[in-house]
């Protein structure tokens, strides 16, 4: 089975290694001269991310999770987020922010199909995309059997640091008493989009690693040649943003879905690099008050990995976890009531609508450019064992929730 994967592979190898050389060059040309541009410039066919999207030999960092105990049903649940997401401390400078880096791997890519663009252009009037990739899916060649997958359904927490919210939890991991957090918690959050015949965008949906993906296969093993990327959306968390992004639209609320690349071919300081993007954005709309930048976690023990499922209307879904960040006393994110509020009330009105769909919200000293409004959440939809499918569907589930929210709290 290997040989027959390092064959396939070397069929290529001549050919794709000039390609992949062009690719790293023009992929880093066309992200400088996106972020450096005056004003927003949609590309949706852009040639230079064909090229890149269908080089075989693009470098992606490694999807690295820290091993954790076997989920257990009888205790708390333990869960560890992608490494990304690790760091507890936040960065007072947005210019210096730093994500971990991680050892650099070769992705092998044979084009199948190329994804239906249709898909990803606006819709709606009220939809508006810019550098959404038409890059071929990748993914699957992947379809070796090396690890298995569990799927896992988290159930609420216990413990000192678990909050009840009337629906939903906080998992804590602040040094704000439960009181504090409950007294904030229980004020409505300070947003009022507007739906309006301008259509001025309201909510901006982006992904700072634009091409964490899911598990192809979705026959309940692994390739351990996958690291969980894409430059696809069609496995990607950007075709997860998409849906949610419709979603928001289909209810009036105009919304911008960007999907920049910020963590290819470079995946260190992508959040440096969304920051810089999301201040372009904020600039030159400044209606938007809503900031979601949509990612997937990483789960894993002992070689397995964990795909956190549960089942709503008798259909799987990708389990979803809210992070909010919170201040650490050096006034780096002053805002951060406005945003736990926020958290809080979309918590507590998922879980309300579709029990079990969400994990609890982790609250923490953590940065993720939430300084930007106050109204900036990371939202993990599933793992990277989970399928596109069952993301795709809680994308569906919860785009509809947030934006009952959100009209909900402009009344």
């Amino acid at each position: 089975m290997r040989n027959s994967k390092n064959a396939r592979k070397g069929k290529l190898i001549i050919f794709l290694t000039v390609v992949a050389a062009f690719s790293f060059t023009a992929t880093g040309v066309a992200e400088s001269l996106m972020t450096n541009s005056a004003g927003i410039i949609p590309v949706m066919l852009s040639t230079i991310k064909d090229i890149g999207g269908i080089s075989a030999e693009l470098v992606l960092p490694v999807v690295s999770v820290i091993p954790g105990d076997k989920p257990d049903t009888e205790s708390e649940n333990i869960s560890t987020q992608s490494e990304a997401e690790q760091s507890n401390t936040p960065e007072t400078d947005p210019s210096t922010q730093s994500d971990i880096n991680t050892e650099s791997i070769i992705i092998q890519s044979e084009p199948e199909s190329v994804v239906d663009i249709e898909t990803f252009q606006p819709s709606f009037s009220r939809l508006i995309t810019y550098n959404i990739s038409n890059a071929v899916d990748d993914t699957a060649i992947y379809t070796d059997k090396d690890g298995s997958i569990e799927n896992y359904t988290y159930t609420p927490i216990t413990g000192d640091r678990a909050i009840n919210l009337k629906h939903g939890q906080i998992n804590n991991y602040t040094e704000l008493t439960r009181d504090e957090i409950l007294t904030i918690c229980s004020k409505k959050p300070d947003i009022n989009v507007e739906i309006s015949p301008t259509n001025e965008p309201q909510v901006l949906i982006m992904h700072t690693h634009t091409t964490e993906s899911y598990e192809p296969t979705g026959d309940g093993y692994y390739d351990e040649d996958y690291v969980g990327r894409s430059l696809s959306p069609s496995n990607s968390v950007v075709g997860v943003g998409a849906v949610i992004a419709s979603e928001l639209a289909e209810k009036g609320i105009t919304v911008i879905h960007d999907g920049m690349i910020f963590d290819d071919p470079l995946y260190s300081n992508s959040y440096s690099r969304s920051y810089d993007r999301v201040k372009e954005i904020l600039k030159e709309y400044p209606s938007i008050k809503v900031v979601l930048d949509i990612h997937r976690d990483g789960i894993e023990y002992d070689g397995v990995r964990v795909a956190p499922v549960t089942t709503i209307n008798g259909k799987e879904a990708a389990q979803m976890m809210i992070i909010c960040g919170c201040d650490d006393g050096t006034d780096i994110l002053p805002d951060y009531e406005e945003n736990l509020k926020f958290a809080a009330y979309l918590q507590s009105n998922i879980e309300e609508r579709y029990p079990t769909l969400t994990r609890p919200m982790l609250f923490d000293y953590r940065y993720y450019n939430q300084d930007l409004t106050t109204g900036s959440l990371l939202i993990e939809i599933g793992t990277h064992a989970n399928t596109i499918e069952q993301a795709k569907y809680t994308a569906e589930l919860v785009g509809e929730e947030i934006a009952t929210a959100l009209l909900e709290l402009s009344k």
